[in-house]
């Protein structure tokens, strides 16, 4: 039996090795009672990710002005013109008149806080199997600026706002939007928490995994 926590990431599996006799997609769960969906929103974009790492594509928030300062947390490389150190402490930038909070390493806690104070998160990888953080952002009532790749569209239907596939400008339009439309930026918000309620809870995760693992069971006795 192959699992995958995506459909997109099964069809990966078949085309880089084979199709498996058996095959389930169980998508990742987080437990809500971690998160807080109930704290004022600063007027705020938040993105977890390195700068430098091409495959979330993190830049692409660097490349355009923003009406709303932007939070990266794990970013441990300088932007564009920055002294070439790693960033290990709380720095803000200003370029070009794109304000940037860079992060270091957040615990757990300091990672809530933040995805409870955000208005909106960025999901901007260029492919991605599943993307825990932006569950996490979404229990916390953050709406979703996704990248209009397969993975986000399976995860997250009409839940979130897409941006054209890896366009900075497009992300900045979206982003733009939900600032000009706080009650769009609401709704999204909503419906990412509600999706993320239905679909995503570690309680649905385990019980379709205690499903599969006695269905195993009961196969090979059956067999036996």
């Amino acid at each position: 039996m192959v699992v995958a926590p995506s459909a997109f990431m099964l069809d990966a599996l078949r085309v880089s090795y084979a199709p498996a006799p058996r095959e389930k997609v169980i998508y990742n769960g987080r437990n809500p009672i971690f998160f807080n969906p109930y704290v004022g929103k600063d007027d705020s974009v938040l993105t977890v990710g390195r700068l430098l790492d091409a495959g979330k594509q993190i830049s692409l928030l660097t490349q355009h002005t923003h009406p709303l300062p932007i939070c990266i947390v794990g970013s441990d490389a300088p932007l564009h013109g920055t002294a070439g150190v790693p960033i290990h402490a709380d720095v803000k930038l200003s370029i070009d008149e794109i304000n940037i909070a860079l992060k270091g390493p957040q615990t757990e806690a300091q990672l809530r806080t933040l995805y409870s104070r955000a208005a909106i998160y960025a999901a901007t990888s260029r492919y991605e199997p599943f993307d825990m953080a932006a569950v996490e952002a979404a229990f916390s009532r953050c709406a979703i600026v996704a990248n209009d790749i397969p993975a986000f569209r399976e995860i997250w239907g009409d839940a979130a706002l897409y941006f054209r596939e890896n366009d900075a400008a497009s992300l900045a339009s979206a982003i733009r939007r939900l600032s000009d439309q706080r009650d769009l930026c609401r709704t999204y918000g909503n419906r990412a928490y509600q999706r993320a309620r239905e679909c995503f809870t570690s309680k649905r995760m385990i019980d379709q995994y205690l499903e599969l693992y006695g269905n195993l069971v009961q196969t090979k006795w059956a067999a036996a």
